[in-house]
């Protein structure tokens, strides 16, 4: 088998039972647990689920109360919110996967009659932050956390020209649908200034399908995904930035893992 499916199948493993195997982290949740807090504070409570109607996204109908049994994971929350002012509030439910590196999910139901709501959209990430403005911060972090290299390993750089951090896009609701906020040129030309700086590092060769590097190649990821989401999921564009900035001798391999990495982003979340 190519060394290039090896790995794939091995974070395609990694990825599949990270939930299952992880370890129990109390502080997984991260700062990030105020926000989703609060804003379950401002919104409109539910007292009685048992009434409430949903439409599933496979078109099937029960009660809210036997959707939420049916959700096997903890720190479940839920309320009804406005998100795009339109005087109909959303209904929307949240809750954390456990284990130490993932994950939180959000579904988001819009009202379609008395006491009756239909699915519209889903986000599974980790440290999904939702802004006083409604706006869901979805940070990749999580996801791409073992891209060739441990989960806490990060690119670190000491000087006064490090790279900004960036690793999650804008999502708002609005009309009965989640979409990514379209990045402006001052996003563009910070994520272009990242990769070119990026690309300036010495090459760190790895001896084994199972070894790690210092976390370049997943800052290399984080920019990569934030620009093909925010800019239109253009993948011929990410190719050609990746193709510009990545100029090592395992590109091809590299480049195979983040659209598998992109794929599985595609599979789990609407937006």
């Amino acid at each position: 088998m190519p060394v290039t499916q090896k790995i794939i199948l091995v974070v395609c493993f990694a990825f599949s039972f990270l939930s299952l195997y992880a370890q129990t982290d109390s502080t997984s949740a991260g700062s990030d647990e105020d926000c989703t807090t609060n804003f379950f504070e401002r919104s409109e409570s539910i007292k009685s689920p048992a009434k409430i109607l949903l439409i599933t996204k496979s078109g099937k109908t029960m009660t809210m109360a036997s959707f939420l049994k049916a959700q096997t994971y903890a720190d479940i929350q839920y309320g009804l919110v406005d998100l795009d002012n339109d005087r109909k509030k959303e209904l929307i439910i949240s809750d954390f996967t456990g284990g130490a590196h993932c994950c939180d999910e959000f579904f988001i139901f819009k009202n379609i009659a008395p006491n009756k709501y239909q699915y519209v959209a889903r986000t599974f990430a980790g440290n999904v932050c939702v802004t006083n403005k409604n706006e869901f911060l979805y940070d990749f972090y999580e996801l791409v956390g073992y891209f060739f290299t441990c989960y806490a390993c990060a690119y670190e750089d000491t000087t006064d020209t490090t790279p900004a951090q960036l690793h999650n896009i804008v999502l708002k609701y609005n009309s009965g649908k989640l979409a990514v906020v379209a990045g402006d040129k001052e996003l563009k030309n910070q994520l272009t200034d990242n990769l070119g700086k990026l690309g300036e590092q010495p090459f760190q060769k790895l001896e084994s399908e199972i070894d790690q590097d210092n976390g370049l190649r997943k800052e290399f990821a984080f920019n990569l995904a934030v620009f093909y989401y925010s800019f239109g999921r253009n993948m011929i564009e990410t190719k050609k930035l990746f193709d510009k900035y990545y100029k090592y001798p395992d590109a091809k391999k590299v480049w195979a893992l983040f659209v598998t990495q992109l794929q599985f982003i595609k599979k789990d979340n609407d937006f």
